[in-house]
């Protein structure tokens, strides 16, 4: 399949590549300054004197709560609530790394990761290093890696 196929096959069924943003709720609190929550993942929550620094909080903590989930296994909880600032709802966008990492993992489910490494001709221990937010695969190897998990790669600036 031809990239301007994949795109259109994409685009046919709704699918529209975006960043990994999930919704904040900002709220102001006499005690504790501004304090965020996530619909979408009720137990990751940050506080600040004011809504900047709330939000940078916000950031690593969804950062670090995702890392974790990743780290544990556990299936990737997507967004779902969208953001919307008339309700109080900022969005806060995943780390690309940590996105990557997540999205390899989930790829790869239910087979094993020396079967893909051997698949995209790299080590598995250089494959593991690419399902952790450390390793910074190139694009040339994602390609081989979508390869290898019998998937396609799609790029797009949006």
């Amino acid at each position: 399949m031809k990239f301007k196929e994949i795109c259109d096959y994409a685009k046919k069924r709704g699918w529209t590549p975006q960043p990994m943003n999930y919704a904040a709720k900002i709220e102001k609190d006499k005690d504790m300054g501004f304090v965020v929550s996530f619909p979408d993942l009720p137990n990751v929550n940050a506080f600040g004197d004011t809504q900047e620094e709330a939000l940078r909080q916000a950031k690593d903590a969804l950062d670090g709560a995702m890392e974790c989930d990743l780290d544990l296994g556990n299936t990737m909880i997507l967004p779902k609530t969208m953001p919307d600032s008339d309700k109080g709802l900022y969005p806060v966008e995943l780390s690309p790394r940590i996105e990557i990492a997540y999205k390899l993992f989930e790829a790869r489910r239910g087979q094993k990761k020396s079967d893909v490494a051997r698949r995209a001709n790299i080590t598995p221990q250089a494959y593991q290093r690419f399902e952790t937010p450390k390793g910074s695969p190139s694009v040339e190897t994602l390609y081989k890696l979508a390869h290898a998990l019998g998937k396609q790669l799609i790029v797009e600036f949006v």
